[in-house]
Parts: structure tokens; sequence; C-alpha cells
């Protein structure tokens, strides 16, 4: 372990001598410390000194005038004999998990031994947390999730991981929760849930550690590296002495996987040298040996070939997947450079495709992180429609977004596209009524087939059970309840698309996360990822538990569902389904052609784009009011309408019926009326008084206007909803 990561050795072999030291120890360790004049850590005595108080003390020195003498003299206090890094770098400093508090927590309430108990636990090479303990210290004032985390990753960054704002702001493209709704999971769950969080994100850098995965987060939160979509390849078998340099024990010097960097032996054949002065920071690095193992993917920090080839220079990178993957033929046949820039329509673009099928999660990761990264050509073979198909499109995608954003309705596009081999924009560009025939025909025929999840729907609905039936009894003449093998949607269409390979079959799964994934799909849900499918390398099949068939699911078959934001936030989806499936998220648009500029007065586009802006405040993104709900509303009948039957129950539906905030959504538009509060309906009593003045205080009193009344037909109405408070006019009245 070398270059940045050499603080952890620093810092393990501080803290194991902090433990084996004990209390007195570190006290008249703490005492000897020059901590360039401040003595914020000893003004509380010796019971202050606590190790977990030490640690994060230690971190705030994290200016340049303090680190050096302040590590400096740790090192020769305590006799560390492990190297720190240079320690006046610019693009980080030691570690990125910068205290910015001297204090671990509020002094006046002591807990010295609770936190030795838990420094003990946490230093051993595997931890062994008392979840009490946990909890307890989680409890301490002024500590919190993320101080707490922190410091339990400085006293053993090999198995901790920060739980802050930090390491989660990129929630979404982890899959992972929100930052204040993981704090909150960590708060109420306690050591466990904290636990699983580790679990989760560590399966999103495949072999990776804590203190690997804490740099690149922090990196990517501080534009330290912003991810590219520049792809380049290069082997491990950097001399011509046939040894593999991924993880070599001969010279710990030369190698990639524990020093960070990649190189190569040479400049490359001069009639086409190697690019090695074009990789620059953020640009992605896949990592192979020979022509059937996949070693890692890694991200440019720095490249010191930027001036040209030197025998010294390496790409040093940060790995975010440093999981190995084997094939017999995993890059094809034939010869490939030992480093060059790579993607779909490039040569040698058989090592992408390759690295993008082995190593989807990566792949998508580094697409959510940078926008549009691994997007510079089509999707590679392994994960789409068969190959000589003209346009490329996933097996497994979900569309998601707020209600009314045409999720379902631009299913049928889709749909036409992947079975008819064109793009998408030439379909929408077709008119709605003959796609609509030709989707119907193609339906009809038992190409594409629709299912809508519900909280009862089952495995047996979606693959096959046991049902009964009511049959006529030939003796008795009497209907019977028997018993018959009930075939599910989803293996119907998977037998019907394995029976027929050279065509495309489509499953529409509409409402896809309201149904219990796990229960439906069951051990099936392996058999949907790309290398799992009937055709692929690592075809799997599974013995069905009714009809002891063999089942698998064949890799012309595409699965395409859709998902409402305001049912559930994609970050609840279920793990298992949200790491084999594409996303597709589908806003609102509020300037889509079909919404009408002037209906009598009223300007719609702005009216949802007004609305949208109030929803997204007082609720979240998510809960947005789609466009379909204003698409070709011509007249103010049609908008009442609209507004009566569906903006309104929507409304009431997000905001549980809380009519101020309706009402705030609407600016006040006449539509909600208060109404006052009678101080002579109850008696005068004490009871009374008390609830009198909780309904004052605290309630207001709401009705919708009737329906009958004049409002709902005047375009004022509609377009005081999207005015807004003009300049000078927000004092107080």
């Amino acid at each position: 372990m070398k270059d940045i990561y050499s603080w952890v050795p620093w810092f393990r072999e501080l803290g194991r001598k902090i433990e084996e030291g004990g209390e007195a120890y570190l006290i008249e360790k703490a005492r000897q410390v020059d901590w360039t004049g401040d003595t914020s850590l000893l003004e509380y005595g010796d019971e202050g000194i606590d190790p977990f108080s030490f640690f994060y003390f230690l971190a705030s020195k994290n200016t340049r005038n303090q680190r050096k003498p302040v590590y400096d003299s740790v090192r020769h206090v305590f006799g560390i004999e492990s190297l720190l890094p240079d320690m006046g770098i610019d693009d980080y400093y030691i570690f990125p998990c910068q205290s910015r508090y001297n204090k671990f927590y509020d002094r006046r309430n002591f807990e010295s031994d609770l936190l030795w108990r838990l420094f003990r636990q946490a230093v051993k090479n595997d931890p062994d947390i008392d979840p009490d303990d946990f909890e307890k210290a989680l409890k301490i004032n002024g500590v919190g999730v993320a101080r707490l985390t922190q410091t339990l990753f400085l006293i053993n960054p090999e198995y901790f991981l920060t739980a802050d704002e930090t390491t989660f702001h990129l929630s979404e493209a982890l899959g992972l929760p929100t930052w204040p709704e993981i704090r909150r999971e960590i708060e109420g769950g306690g050591y466990k849930k904290y636990q699983s969080l580790l679990k989760e994100i560590k399966e999103v850098f495949p072999e990776c550690q804590p203190y690997e995965i804490n740099l690149f987060l922090w990196m990517i939160k501080s534009e330290q590296v912003k991810l590219s979509n520049n792809f380049f390849q290069i082997s491990t078998n950097v001399y011509d002495d046939g040894k593999d340099y991924w993880d070599s024990s001969a010279d710990e010097n030369l190698n990639f996987k524990e020093n960070n960097y990649v190189y190569t032996g040479g400049p490359g054949q001069t009639a086409q040298p190697y690019p090695l002065t074009e990789p620059e920071r953020g640009d992605i690095i896949l990592v192979r040996t020979g022509m059937s193992r996949a070693r890692a993917i890694g991200i440019v920090r720095k490249n010191d070939y930027s001036g040209g080839w030197t025998e010294e220079g390496v790409i040093h990178v940060l790995w975010i997947n440093k999981s190995e993957r084997s094939s017999s033929e995993l890059f094809g046949r034939g010869q490939i450079p030992g480093f060059t820039k790579t993607h779909p329509e490039r040569p040698w673009s058989s090592v992408y495709s390759a690295f993008r099928t082995e190593y989807r999660s990566s792949f998508d990761l580094i697409k959510n992180l940078a926008g549009n990264a691994a997007e510079n050509g089509p999707e590679p073979d392994s994960d789409q429609q068969p190959e000589g198909d003209t346009m490329k499109y996933p097996l497994n995608q979900i569309l998601y977004g707020p209600p009314g954003t045409g999720k379902t309705w631009i299913t049928v596009n889709y749909s036409l596209a992947i079975i008819e081999g064109k793009p998408l924009e030439q379909i929408e560009n077709e008119g709605r009524e003959e796609v609509k025939r030709r989707f119907n025909e193609l339906k009809e025929s038992g190409r594409i087939a629709m299912v809508t999840f519900h909280q009862n729907f089952t495995y047996e609905d979606f693959i096959e059970g046991i049902r009964p039936v009511l049959r006529e009894s030939e003796s008795r003449g009497i209907q019977d309840i028997q018993y018959e093998l009930s075939k599910g949607v989803f293996r119907e269409i998977a037998y019907k698309a394995s029976e027929y390979r050279d065509q495309k079959y489509i499953l529409i799964i509409d409402e896809i996360n309201r149904g219990n994934i796990a229960k439906i799909f069951g051990e099936l849900i392996t058999l949907i990822e790309p290398s799992k499918r009937l055709g692929r390398n690592d075809e799997v099949t599974v013995t069905l538990p009714y009809s002891k068939e063999e089942f698998g699911v064949p890799d012309n078959l595409y699965i395409i569902g859709t998902m409402n934001t305001a049912d559930r936030s994609i970050a609840l989806l279920d793990t298992a389904l949200r790491r084999r499936f594409e996303f597709i998220e589908m806003m609102p648009d509020s300037e889509h052609g079909k919404i009408s500029t002037d209906v009598e007065g009223v300007n719609c586009q702005e009216l949802l784009a007004v609305m949208n802006e109030r929803i997204y405040f007082l609720l979240d993104r998510e809960h947005q009011i789609g466009h379909t709900y204003f698409m070709d509303i011509g007249d103010l009948e049609s908008l009442e309408a609209a507004f009566k039957n569906k903006i309104i129950p929507l409304l009431q539906e997000y905001f549980y019926d809380h009519w101020g905030k309706i009402d705030l959504v609407l600016n006040g538009n006449g539509f909600i009326n208060k109404i006052p509060f009678e101080n002579d309906l109850f008696k005068n009593t004490n009871l009374i008084d008390e609830q009198r003045q909780i309904i004052d205080e605290q309630r207001q009193i709401y009705e919708l206007l009737p329906y009958d009344n004049g409002k709902w037909k005047a375009p004022e109405s509609y377009q005081a909803i999207y005015e807004r408070r003009q300049s000078g006019t927000d004092e107080a009245e």
C-alpha cells in the first residue's frame, strides 16, 4: 500500500499502540505532542483524553501549517514506524475525512469508559462492535452519526466507512437512500443498520477497501475528479517476460493493484505508438491480462506520461472495482495492443464490450456520476439485442417518474423501436394511430405481453402455480373443484421467445414497484441478467417448482417496466431489481408542444411549471404533476375538468389532505377557503379552552370551493396560480 493510502498503516499502527498502552499511556503521550499552540484536547483534564477525542482532534489538524509539525510530533512521540505521504500535496491531504471541530463531544457529560470500550472493539482486525455501545455513543451530546463513523473510520479504515454527507451525497448514483434518510435509519436501527449500509456500498465497489471508496467519493464530491467519456484499456503483461504485473509479488514497486497505478514497458510501436499522453484526470482505465482475464476498473487521478513516455512514469488511478472476471475468450480472438483508447466504435471494441458486460454495475455507476459517461457508442452486444441489429437497446429497463409523465404511453414506442430495430425518435415521429395499430398486432400475435404488478400479485401469477378450477363431473352431473397447473405471463412469453430465437419479444410490466419483487420473481431474478440469459456464455437454468421443467430466460426477450415515483422512491426499490435494470428518468415537461400557452388567456405551460416548483419545495421532485394532465386542453371547460377530476385529487393524495399546503401550491387563488372557528361552539370549560387555543394557534380549517362556483370557470383563477410576488412587495404587511 503506497502513495495516497500510506496514511492507513500509519493510523492503524497508532491505534494499536494506543490500544496496547491503555489509558495512562494515551494521556501521557497526548500531553507530549506538539499541537502547535492548540491545547483544546487537554483543557478538560485526563478524563477528556479518550481515543475518539484524540483521533478526531488529530484529524482537525488539516491546514498546511498544522499538519506537518503535528503529525511529525505524533510520529516521534508514539514511535510510529510507518511513513506518511507528502504533506504538501495539493489535491488531497493524507485522508479526506477532515474534521472541522476540535471537540468530539460535549464535555458537559464525560463518556470516557464507553468510548474506550468502543475503541478497543473497533481497532481489532475484525471489529466486534457491541450494538448497545454503538447506540449509546450515538446518543452522547454533540456526537451523532457522522462524527461517530468518521472517527471509527480513522481508527480502522480497513473496515469502517464514514456515514456522512460526503459519502452519501451520491446516493442516487449508488442506488442508496439520501443522506438525511440514511442518518435517520442509522439513528433508528443502530449498528445493525450501519453494517447493512456498509455492505451495500461495498458491493457497489467490489473488492475495494473502505479507504479507497472514501477517497473516491470525496474527490468526486469536491470535484477533484470529474468522470469523463474516455475509456482506455491496458494489459498487465507490461514486459515481454510473460509475467503478470497486476499483483506481482516479485517486486512490490511493479504491482498495479497495491500501488494504485498502471504503466507500460515502452511507448509502443513507432507505427502506432501508445496514446499514453491522452489519459486525463477522470478518464476510465480498463485493466486486463491477456485475452481471457478482466482485472479491474480505475479512474485516472494523475498521468506522469502527459509529457511523453518515461521509464519511471505511471498513470495513477483510483480503483472502483478490483474483482476479476475470467473466460476462455473474454475479448475474442486476435492480438490487442498493450494500451489503447477503446469504445464500441473503435478498434479493439471487444475489450470495452466485455468490460461493459462483466462489470455492468460499475459502468452504471460511471454513467450515473458522469451524466453521459459510457455512452460513446451503442451498448455492447452482450447486454443488448442479438448481433446484426442496427439499433441497440438494453434487455432490462425501467421508465420512472412522477404520475402523468407518459411512462406507460411511451412503452408502446419503445416496444416497436426494439422489435423493428429502429431509433426511438423515428417511432415517436410517426402517427400515433399507426404506431398503436402495429403495437396491437404484435400484442395479438403474442410477441408483446403486458402485466400490471400490485400488492396481491404473486409468483404463481407471474411464473406458474397450482390453481383451483370448477369442472363439471360427468358421473354426478355437478361441478367439482379441481386443481391444475396455471402458467404465468412471464413463463409463457419466455417459452415463446425461446422457440423463436430469430424474433424479439417484449414483456411490459406496468407499476413494477408496486409488487413484492422477491415474491414475484423468486429465484428467477438472477435469470434476467444479460450474462445469465440463454445463449450467453454464463447461461443459467432452474427447475420450476410446480411443473419440474427446466426454465431459462432467452436473450431475445426484453423487459420494460414502468415505475411511479410518487408511490415509491427509486432509492427504496428492491436492491436485486435495481442492479439488473437500466433506469430511464421521465420528468414533467412543462414546455411540451401539446400544452397550450393560451387557453382563453391562461398559459398552461407556466401554470404547470410554477405548480411543480412549489411542490418540489414543499414535498420533493418525485411528487410533481406530469405534463399529460395538461396536454390537449383547448378551452376553460377542459381545464376546469382537469383540475376538478385530476389535479385537486392528486394534490390531496400528495399532501394527505393538508389543505393549507394545497392552497400554497395553488397560490391562494380562491379554490380553497379558510373556515373561521366559532368560539361559542363548545361550553367554556378548561378542556375546551385548551383545545380552542390549539385550533387557533396551530390549525386552520379549510374547505374546497363548491364545484358549481363560478371561480372554477374564470381564467383569472388559473392565472392567479402562476402569478409571482412582484419585486418590492415582499415586506411584511
